[in-house]
């Protein structure tokens, strides 16, 4: 019996030592590839231009703002072209095709299309009756509607390549966790991700998902966290303030660690990225963070009523409850 365990550990552990001789292989020739990448201003998609750039791989790399372009532009060689792209906007996403298409060399296409620009909007961590459906169109509008238009648009350049489309979504996404617009963005572009892959399939393109926890940008901070909900509490109506209560904002601003919570090694998602468009064999989904691996995994793997009731342990109790209760 004794010997059969040694072996069946030593089996499982040649097993995974084989798996990850795999993932380290790369593609052959990476500095003849081009890759298209939105919201480049700063955070991932600022830090994933600069890495393959380093990799001597072409970038395209999508700016919202011409101060993101300039501060790009200063720190990166002459092998990433700065494009102006508002990927909510359908004439700049066509304009941006443009662009990309005349600058690549005749016959080539894109090797990568990473799907990186997002936002957090005005909703993270706040009640659902706080907000209106308009936050829940802004948000939608970058983190599916506009990953969704950028990939219908930059599509036939990835097909002349045989590439691969790499979306990003977030834990999230497997997990109700933050706002309901924000939550609500990244489960529906989890599937937007899967039903692309599932389609894509015989093309010879894949598409792959890069799921991180949570990491300090300035895509958020705490302390900007805080600021917007006391901000959203003070314009509510009154009766919706009377209900949960100034008690309510304070215990649910001191309760929850955000800048704690939230790793500085964001190399970690960046090699997520670069592993997505160099290795030869590529992963479908990348979770990425200890806590997602860990606390997330668990989360998602229980049953739900367990993991509502163990989210819920840090929800504050809204004032009117007590007094109905009364």
């Amino acid at each position: 019996m004794l010997e059969f365990v040694s072996f069946t550990l030593l089996f499982v552990a040649l097993l995974i030592l084989i798996q990850r001789q795999i993932r380290s292989l790369k593609i052959k020739v990476q500095h003849d590839c081009y890759v298209m990448i939105t919201g480049c201003d700063s955070g991932f998609g600022n830090l994933l231009a600069k890495r393959l750039d380093s990799l001597g791989i072409s970038v395209f790399a999508g700016c919202l703002t011409k101060q993101g372009g300039k501060d790009l532009r200063k720190s990166t060689s002459d092998r990433v072209v700065i494009i102006d792209l508002d990927v909510t906007n359908h004439e700049s996403v066509a304009n941006a095709y443009g662009e990309v298409r005349s600058r690549l060399p005749g016959g080539r296409g894109l090797w990568g299309l990473v799907n990186n620009a997002g936002i957090f909007g005005h909703s993270c961590y706040v009640a659902f009756d706080w907000l209106n459906i308009d936050e829940y169109k802004s948000v939608m509008g970058v983190n599916l509607y506009g990953a969704i238009e950028v990939t219908r648009v930059f599509l036939p350049l990835v097909r002349i390549e045989k590439g691969r489309i790499v979306n990003t979504t977030s834990v999230s996404g497997r997990v109700a966790i933050g706002g309901a617009p924000y939550v609500c963005s990244k489960f529906a572009a989890e599937g937007f991700a899967d039903t692309l892959r599932t389609e894509l399939w015989k093309s010879g393109i894949s598409v792959h998902i890069i799921e991180p926890s949570g990491y300090k940008t300035n895509f958020c901070s705490g302390e900007a966290i805080i600021e917007d909900i006391w901000k959203q509490y003070r314009s509510l109506d009154e009766d919706i303030r009377q209900y949960y209560g100034e008690d309510f904002v304070r215990r649910l601003t001191t309760s929850l660690d955000f800048d704690g919570n939230m790793s500085s090694n964001l190399d970690q998602v960046i090699n997520a990225y670069t592993h997505a468009l160099t290795a030869r064999f590529p992963k479908a989904r990348y979770v990425v963070g200890w806590d997602a691996n860990t606390l997330y995994r668990f989360l998602w793997t229980v049953p739900e009523w367990l993991c509502s009731f163990l989210l819920s342990r840090s929800w504050p109790t809204p004032r009117g409850v007590h007094l109905h209760h009364k």
